[in-house]
């Protein structure tokens, strides 16, 4: 895998600061749901991109359908 631009862990190191500095256990639980679905969303897009290219069905499950909480 190719290793992040500067700027990006940069912005990488900043934010990990953000999150040790942060001692709010509901705001870390609310950031961590948040990116959870950014990332569910970013694979099934990811997936579905790859679908596109290569002509395939996409997988079933979608960003759309939501994940189990």
């Amino acid at each position: 895998m190719n290793e992040p631009a500067l700027s990006r862990e940069f912005t990488i190191a900043m934010q990990e600061r953000a999150i040790e500095s942060c001692d709010d256990i509901e705001q870390l639980r609310s950031v961590a749901k948040t990116l959870l679905r950014a990332w569910q969303m970013q694979a099934s897009f990811t997936e579905n991109y790859a679908a596109q290219l290569m002509h395939l069905t996409p997988p079933p499950f979608s960003a759309s359908q939501g994940t189990a909480q």
